[in-house]
């Protein structure tokens, strides 16, 4: 659609003008000499073929057609401006925008925050805790976090993490509670297990019955317990001293160093699954700070 305007500058200069009623203040107002706006009144009054101003001595005053014309430009000018103001908000304030699942979430990202928030305070988090997988390309995240098995992944654009080991864990509390030792595999019968929940055996390296099948132990285990669906639910109950539960590192490595948990035997199973940085299109100062920080986070021992 074509639009027939005068040039938008000298709207502009006409609306400054019509606002000060002064072509000095105008100019002041906008960075121009009071010649220039006089010049520029001049010109858009050509343009449109109208008197917009009745020039007085010393004084100016709006004709009717100028006043029409001030409040449509002056209303105009206002919404664009508020428009600009809200997206500059939006692009300063948008932060990083990161997809993970929920339990790297819950058990990796958020207990780490604060140590984020002191190294990078001009850095805004926006988590985004979900299972399914976000297409980058679109834009809608800047960085995902994803859990998955090496072939899986691009080589020219995922960066590895940190690989996944599971074995027992509980809370120190429960042991000295049940006066039960745990010293080997086969003692882990005598106590109650905590279970995740896993009808479509995604995950069956997170399962009691796998992890004695690789460790090279006949356990017949009952189902007596709890189970739960979600593998932060899961920890948080063996924190809280409810049974043992299958941890896995890294998700359960402040735990451990805080104290929280304990991991009373050696055996450990590597699992097919690690822990990938996949990027989205934008690369800017913010999403690069993020990427360093969480990068530097994971290798290094808590």
């Amino acid at each position: 659609m074509t639009r027939r305007l005068p040039p938008l500058d000298l709207l502009v200069g006409f609306e400054a003008a019509a606002r000060q009623l002064s072509f000095s203040k105008a100019g002041d107002e906008i960075f121009l000499t009071q010649s220039a706006i006089s010049r520029q009144v001049k010109k858009l009054e050509e343009s449109l073929g109208l008197v917009l101003f009745e020039r007085r001595h010393r004084a100016l005053e709006l004709t009717e057609q100028g006043r029409v014309l001030f409040e449509a430009v002056n209303e105009s000018l206002n919404h664009l401006s508020e428009t600009v103001a809200s997206l500059r908000k939006e692009f300063t304030q948008r932060g990083v925008k990161v997809s993970t699942t929920t339990s790297f979430a819950a058990l990796w990202l958020v207990p780490r925050l604060a140590r984020f928030r002191a190294q990078c305070p001009e850095v805004a988090l926006h988590i985004d805790a979900d299972n399914r997988l976000v297409d980058l390309k679109q834009g809608v995240v800047d960085i995902a976090i994803r859990y998955t098995s090496p072939d899986m992944v691009s080589a020219d654009s995922d960066v590895f993490l940190a690989k996944e080991e599971v074995f027992p864990v509980c809370s120190p509390a429960l042991l000295q509670r049940s006066g039960r030792k745990l010293t080997c595999i086969d003692d882990l019968q005598h106590h109650t297990l905590l279970h995740l929940g896993d009808p479509q055996n995604a995950w069956p390296w997170l399962q009691w019955p796998y992890w004695f099948e690789q460790m090279g132990a006949d356990l017949q285990l009952n189902d007596i317990g709890f189970r739960f669906s979600h593998l932060d639910q899961l920890v948080q109950a063996a924190t809280m001293g409810h049974g043992i539960a299958l941890g896995n590192s890294p998700l359960v490595d402040s735990l451990l160093a805080e104290g929280l948990l304990v991991a009373p035997l050696t055996e450990r199973l590597v699992s097919p699954r690690s822990f990938y940085l996949c990027h989205g299109p934008r690369r800017d100062p913010e999403v690069q700070a993020f990427v360093n920080w969480l990068q530097l986070a994971m290798s290094r021992p808590e």
